[in-house]
């Protein structure tokens, strides 16, 4: 009889192991459901949004990093983000898109206070550049144009030299050549998704 207890409660144990392994992990690993109102975006598209946003003032390309401070996945490639506004700042603006007042005091504590925070709330931003989950980068031209909207990298630490989408976007864009050609690693969204208003809507 106490064998069996004992057999009980390490399957027990173990069964709470893998729940706990599957939702801090393997929920990343797989990609984000796409909402049933997405509307694809493509390269070229111009973006459309709110001066109040994003003031005129800002005429060089701009990359809008769309983050949740509550998210695991956001915060794997804190570091890597912030390298990468400290390396392009002069040619590009970089902004951090939270969707609510909120997550501001919580995205303040772990980026760079040089960076500008736009608090999305209705979502047009994420919607205008087709991001439905964090962490995503939308890289949009002087010209309003989407240049490049994705993955940071495969690897969710950013550690993959060979996967650093947003960077040889950046390249690219800085040296005025044609956005690069990516797989779906690049371009399908892991990580948390955006919660949206209308419909309920996760990056490496």
């Amino acid at each position: 009889m106490r064998v069996a207890v004992v057999i009980f409660i390490l399957v027990g144990v173990l069964s709470a192991i893998v729940g706990l392994f599957w939702y801090q992990e393997i929920q990343y690993l797989l990609p984000t459901p796409i909402p049933q109102d997405y509307r694809v975006v493509l390269p070229g598209d111009v973006i459309k949004y709110d001066s109040i946003l994003i003031p005129q003032q800002y005429s060089k390309p701009k990359l809008f990093h769309f983050f949740n401070p509550d998210c695991p996945c956001s915060r794997f490639n804190i570091k890597h983000f912030q390298s990468l506004q400290k390396s392009y700042s002069d040619k590009v603006d970089f902004f951090v898109v939270v969707t609510s007042q909120e997550k501001v005091a919580g995205a303040e504590k772990l980026i760079d206070k040089d960076i500008t925070i736009v608090v999305d709330a209705s979502e047009t931003l994420a919607k205008a550049c087709g991001v439905y989950s964090t962490p995503q980068a939308a890289l949009i031209q002087s010209t309003n144009q989407l240049y490049f909207r994705g993955n940071y990298n495969r690897s969710r630490y950013c550690t993959d030299q060979n996967s650093n989408f947003v960077q040889m976007a950046l390249d690219s864009l800085i040296s005025f050549r044609k956005p690069p050609h990516f797989n779906e690693l690049a371009t399908h969204s892991y990580g948390c998704s955006i919660p949206q208003k209308e419909n309920t809507i996760g990056n490496l």
